[in-house]
């Protein structure tokens, strides 16, 4: 007994020493001060990893994601491997995994993660988009000899990000300097809190040493990023707060606005958005301080931290806005950055090199492109800023130890070839030499005239990435539609191709009268071209050839008529509609006139079921009258029905509607001696439409006409 006690008292201490180191690590780890318990997770992580029996997988997942947190991307690998050895994998796990495999450039492990994790979760939009962008790989690379980068000689090799313009400085978060007595450090990492430096322009490209940025509110816990207007009066910067998460004492980011008055910052205001149930930071001003774009956890998000904007209206700020799915992801969105509509920001959940990549899309409706390598690598890459032409900036990574530097990138001006031709639209597209072109910068708004060449082509060179539209006009011509192009990704030794399609608004009619029995050209004969959309009439008198031309409006209806005295008029109704050549050729046949001819007198209209005349038929009686006139006519005017109805009903209708012509030509000036009216009702139909043959409209319509029956020449 005397010897079995003091075993009994070691064992009992090392189990309440297991189980205080338990509880102490899931404390720290639950408080995200990874720093502080991932020697104790790998600890208690090495019971699984050696193969004791008394084994909580939680706690090697514990140790891997704190790994993963401190960007000790081997040996977070390390635990996700066991823990998928041994079917461990939860579907966080494997997102925590695929980002650390993807991390350490490990791409083809990651593909083969990416396609065992979407079967499993074939809901996981993480998975899903992964696995659908893993042969794009290649294509990040595209760009990288148009980019130099370097790391500033302001870095300190402690943490430094997030770099903003200010005046003639740059504007940074670093945890190199650390206000206050004790120089406290942040259980995430073990590192100082952040503070905000400033670094003087000595030149374009030289930084005079960093100062702590001039203000009264430097604190003993995270300051910055920060953001100025455009004149640099205002500041929004990001700060820590305290708050509430599952009922616990939490501290999340929350925005703060200062003004610059007399040479000093003001007190800090809060945005009034600010929660402190979730993360609000990382903010930018856009559109001269009337916009912030920011990132945050807001529980109505899509996942991890989206991006949002809000409005300045007078003193107060809109509602946050989220900028939709397009952007955001379900992992994080964080550091936007906004020029001349072009939104830049950070991003995991988008295909990338692997950690946070930089995405550029065009406000409001374009879709996120990857800037490549090398500004992405397969570290954090983020807060990507630019200059007025997008084509030399900041951005910041970890890339080097996994310690945020910045780093300051040139990007070569890309010239996109662009070939423009403006053709008008026939049966064979003609191009026009010589013809303005406009071109228009979507971005700047700055309109400029080229003119085309004697082939019709104009050359020119844009810029990538920025937004133009082409455009011309010509006098009878419409715009098909003006050609847009935004070229994100050119190609090398690519030439675009631009067309502007223009649509003649006019075609030329060609008619020619001649005369039925002999085929001969009417010479002296009266042509009138009616439309039928406004009414107006063209008169025209045929020449020698028995032809007039005229230019008439495309896409309408109209009416040709002709008239000779010694012959029957005759008239065709066309429409100038899928018409695409430059001419239509309309020929009227005129029947010399003898006694007992017949002819149909078209557009004739009644109301339904009625005999009175419709205003649409007048025009044709007025010419039908002058017809008989000019050459001294007795005529027989006659209206037929369709077989509908009683024969008895047809009858009577039919002669009334004759009667309604008569008594109409008399009006005008017919001699009541040389017409008559005569209704035929149902009892000379022209097809088969008799009773109890089913026969469709438009057969049951041949049969309701007016006829004209020429019964004496005077």
């Amino acid at each position: 007994m005397k010897t079995t006690l003091p075993i009994l008292f070691i064992l009992i201490g090392l189990t309440a020493n297991a189980q205080l180191k338990q509880k102490l690590a899931d404390t720290h780890f639950s408080n995200f001060e990874y720093s502080k318990c991932v020697e104790m997770y790998d600890e208690l992580a090495k019971k699984c990893t050696s193969g004791k029996k008394e084994c909580l997988p939680e706690n090697v997942r514990k140790a891997g994601v704190s790994h993963y947190n401190l960007f000790e991307m081997d040996k977070a690998i390390a635990h996700f491997k066991w823990l998928e050895k041994n079917n461990q994998l939860t579907e966080s796990d494997r997102i925590f995994y695929i980002k650390a495999l993807r991390f350490s450039e490990k791409y083809a492990e990651s593909e083969v993660l990416i396609a065992t994790s979407l079967a499993n979760f074939p809901k996981n939009q993480y998975f899903e988009k992964m696995n659908k962008s893993t042969n794009n790989l290649s294509s990040i690379f595209a760009d990288s000899g148009y980019f130099t980068i370097r790391a500033l000689d302001i870095n300190s090799g402690q943490g430094d990000f997030g770099a903003a313009y200010f005046n003639n400085s740059l504007v940074y978060a670093s945890k190199s300097k650390n206000a206050g007595f004790l120089n406290p450090t942040y259980g995430w990492d073990g590192d100082y809190y952040l503070n905000i430096l400033q670094a003087e322009f000595e030149s374009d490209s030289t930084l005079n040493s960093p100062k702590l940025l001039k203000h009264n509110f430097i604190s003993r816990a995270h300051d910055g990023p920060v953001s100025f207007n455009d004149d640099g009066t205002e500041m929004v910067i990001t700060k820590n707060m305290l708050g509430k998460k599952n009922g616990r004492d939490v501290i999340v980011l929350a925005l703060y606005f200062s003004k610059l008055v007399d040479g000093e910052w003001t007190d800090l205001a809060p945005f009034e958005h600010n929660d402190p149930n979730y993360n609000v930071g990382h903010a930018v001003f856009a559109e001269n301080g009337q916009k912030i774009y920011f990132a945050s956890d807001h529980p109505e998000g899509f996942g991890g931290s989206d991006i949002f904007v809000s409005h300045r209206i007078g003193d107060h700020w809109t509602k946050p806005e989220n900028l939709g799915g397009t952007i955001n992801t379900d992992q994080d969105e964080l550091f936007p950055f906004v020029h001349n509509n072009l939104l830049y920001f950070a991003s995991d959940g988008h295909f990338g090199l692997g950690g946070l990549d930089v995405f550029e899309v065009r406000l409001p409706d374009g879709k996120p492109r990857n800037v490549g390598y090398p500004v992405n690598s397969s570290s954090d890459d983020f807060a990507y800023i630019t200059d007025s032409k997008c084509n030399k900036g900041y951005f910041s990574s970890n890339r080097s130890k996994a310690i945020d530097h910045i780093y300051s990138f040139v990007k070569d001006e890309v010239l996109i070839d662009i070939i423009v031709q403006a053709f008008e639209k026939y049966e064979q597209n003609e191009v026009i030499p010589s013809h303005p072109i406009i071109l228009k910068n979507e971005v700047t708004g700055i309109e400029e005239e080229y003119f085309s060449d004697k082939n019709g082509k104009l050359h020119l060179q844009v810029r990538q990435n920025e937004k133009y539209t082409f455009s011309t006009s010509k006098d009878e011509f419409k715009l098909q539609n003006p050609a847009e192009l935004y070229v994100q990704k050119a190609t090398k030794d690519t030439t675009y191709n631009v067309e502007l399609i223009l649509l003649p608004t006019k075609i030329t009619i060609a008619l020619r009268v001649i005369a039925k029995d002999t085929k001969k050209p009417i010479n002296q004969g009266k042509t009138i071209v009616t439309s039928f959309d406004s009414g107006v009439d063209t008169t025209l008198i045929t020449n020698e050839h028995g032809l007039v031309t005229l230019t008439v409006d495309r896409n309408k209806r109209y009416n040709a008529y002709a008239s000779k005295k010694g012959y029957i008029d005759a008239e065709k109704p066309f429409n100038t509609s899928n018409e695409d050549g430059k001419i239509i050729e309309l020929e009227l046949e005129l029947t010399p006139i003898k006694k007992g001819e017949k002819f149909k007198l078209e557009n004739i209209f009644y109301d339904l079921n009625k005999s009175t005349l419709r205003e649409e038929s007048m025009a044709s009686l007025d010419k039908l009258a002058d017809f008989i006139v000019k050459n001294d006519l007795r005529i027989e005017l006659s209206a037929h029905t369709d077989s509908r109805g009683s024969s008895t009903y047809n009858q009577k209708l039919s002669q009334a509607r004759a009667q309604s012509c008569v008594d109409y030509l008399i009006q005008k000036g017919v001699l009541l001696k040389n017409i008559r009216a005569k209704g035929y009702g149902e009892s000379q139909l022209v097809n088969g439409c008799k009773d109890g043959i089913t026969c469709d409209e438009e057969q049951h319509q041949e049969n309701r006409r007016t006829e004209v029956k020429i019964l004496e020449i005077n």
